[in-house]
């Protein structure tokens, strides 16, 4: 009996040492993503481009219940007066939705998956004049839709990314890197430091965050006097960022190594910008709280 025990807490010693090697390397490399947030000056500067965004809209790739709200696989549609859109994220193709959903019920509590199509059945035609394409992170849920957006596109589309969101990849992002590598889509670096502009798309702005994933990004787009304010994942409802509730040691140290101190900066600096009258904060899978921001879903 005690030789067993033995054996047995040598195999959970070595398999906590292996989980550390494995962790550790993403830990710090998360650690390493910590670039100044814009001002609320800086965004605001946003509102006075010329030709900007005439429109912002949402749509609801895929959805779930859960007991607090409905959680949403969300791609955001910017659409400028000449036809042009810009398309953040991308959403799941359908058996993708469905094995992504089965996580979520095991790991959140929420119900069936449903899926209700990919973007570019969702966009219908007008994906031909998706010109801009960005991702507020990648995970393979916010980036998988780009193979059949790419089926129904084309050639054409420029994906516009972060230094850091490019190069610095970990365990949970390395699919969707190469995903993106051999798509259809071209790709353009902007840089990672401050406000960055984006050309050809007046009235966009991407500030590189960290926190969640090394390549976590923001965006904040000025339609008609105000800034709609993109965060990605930092919190997973809207309710959290608020009241500054984290994601939990499972997640955030051992699922997707997180800056625990850098998103609980960010839910922080977050939560006064949405405190303001002109600007609204949006987390990427409240589909609850995305509907009653009054953001308009996108319509075929």
């Amino acid at each position: 009996m005690r030789l067993l025990l033995k054996i047995l807490g040598g195999a959970l010693l070595l398999g906590v040492l292996l989980l550390l090697v494995f962790l550790i390397p993403a830990h710090l490399q998360i650690r390493s993503v910590e670039p100044g947030v814009p001002t609320r000056p800086e965004l605001r500067e946003l509102l006075g481009a010329s030709d900007g965004p005439v429109r912002l809209r949402y749509v609801n790739t895929s959805s779930q219940r859960l007991p607090t709200g409905e959680l949403g696989h969300t791609v955001f549609v910017v659409e400028w007066a000449n036809g042009d859109l810009f398309m953040i994220d991308a959403g799941m193709d359908v058996p993708t939705a469905i094995k992504f959903g089965r996580l979520v019920e095991t790991t959140l509590g929420a119900g069936e998956a449903t899926s209700h199509g990919t973007i570019s059945d969702l966009l219908g035609e007008a994906v031909a004049r998706v010109e801009g394409v960005a991702f507020t992170h990648l995970h393979i849920d916010h980036t998988q839709g780009i193979v059949p957006f790419c089926a129904a596109r084309g050639k054409g589309a420029t994906l516009f990314q972060t230094t850091w969101q490019t190069d610095l990849q970990n365990f949970n992002t390395t699919e969707a890197e190469e995903i993106i590598e051999s798509s259809c889509l071209s790709r353009n670096g902007i840089g990672s430091e401050g406000l960055i502009s984006v050309d050809g798309f007046p009235g966009l702005g991407v500030a590189a965050l960290g926190g969640h994933s090394p390549g976590s990004t923001l965006f904040a787009i000025a339609v008609g006097g105000h800034l709609w304010i993109l965060s990605g994942d930092i919190a997973n409802s809207k309710a959290d960022l608020v009241s500054d509730t984290g994601k939990g040691f499972l997640y955030s140290y051992v699922m997707v190594p997180e800056n625990t101190g850098r998103t609980e900066m960010l839910r922080g600096w977050l939560t006064g910008l949405d405190a303001e009258s002109d600007m609204t904060v949006l987390v990427a899978h409240d589909l609850t709280d995305i509907r009653e921001s009054g953001l308009a879903e996108y319509q075929r």
